[in-house]
């Protein structure tokens, strides 16, 4: 038995706010192996409170390299917990939020299920379009991080010129 397989062993037998805690104390964010959590955290249910403490803390680390950490917390969290945890994530780390969204955004699109999926991502990508430093293009129901407002703006004044 490998280690990741007794941890995931481990967690399944504590209750869930006992596991969420393990987790945090053996992987720190601060730690260089804080990612190895993302590995194990999919492995197990978690209940609604713990699955907050687990992505507000790990969520703390943006922006990451990749989508990984989103797709596991997309993985066993409702959409609106999860939109509403990386709002609380991009609005610590605004001068990041480009990156950040670059990567939340299509994990969002890939987690709509239903319309009113649809529409809280929407109305997410648009609240995401109004900070400073963040544009969201939307056409074709593509999410695709801009440069700047101003570059979604002439992008879109552009395409209505052809």
């Amino acid at each position: 038995m490998n280690n990741q397989t007794k941890l995931e062993a481990k967690l399944k037998g504590l209750a869930s706010e006992d596991a969420a805690s393990y987790l945090m104390e053996i992987f720190p964010i601060e730690s260089e192996n804080y990612s190895e959590a993302f590995k194990v955290m999919a492995h197990r249910s978690w209940k609604k409170n713990d699955q907050l403490r687990l992505a507000r803390f790990y969520l703390r680390k943006i922006p990451f390299a990749n989508s990984k950490p989103y797709e596991v917390f997309a993985s066993f969290m409702s959409l609106p917990n999860l939109i509403s945890v990386v709002k609380e994530a991009i609005s610590n780390k605004p001068d990041d939020s480009d990156l950040i969204v670059y990567y939340v955004a299509p994990v969002l699109k890939d987690s709509i299920k239903t319309d009113k999926d649809r529409s809280l991502v929407e109305k997410f990508m648009v609240e995401l379009n109004s900070m400073p430093r963040v544009a969201v293009e939307m056409e074709g129901g593509q999410f695709q991080p801009a440069i700047s407002r101003l570059s979604l703006t002439t992008m879109k004044a552009n395409s209505l010129k052809r």
